[in-house]
């Protein structure tokens, strides 16, 4: 049985598409055409084995949030997720110094 933080599954670093819905806030289609621009990279390659690391549930969910408040138009959701995960990577190096 998982066992739920509220948002996260604890101690899986893994996720399904169905779960990262679940999560995001975001549609399936939405997530399709995040996969299929690039912006989002499962684990497999094979749809059917989709996985995705745990840690974009944050850009994935904020992302939604953005989407929502600023109606941001489909094709912009994949630019914004890149830009998102760079400032996440960019604050973890800081946070390092």
């Amino acid at each position: 049985m998982r066992m739920w933080n509220g948002k996260v599954p604890v101690s899986y670093t893994h996720l399904s598409l169905d779960e990262l819905v679940e999560l995001s806030g975001l549609t399936l289609q939405e997530l399709h055409q995040l996969v299929d621009s690039g912006a989002l990279i499962p684990n497999q390659s094979s749809e059917a084995t989709w996985h995705f690391n745990s840690h974009c549930v944050i850009s994935i969910r904020t992302l939604s949030r953005l989407k929502q408040d600023f109606e941001l138009e489909p094709n912009a959701l994949g630019l914004m997720l890149v830009f998102l995960e760079r400032i996440r990577t960019l604050e973890l190096q800081l946070s390092k110094h």
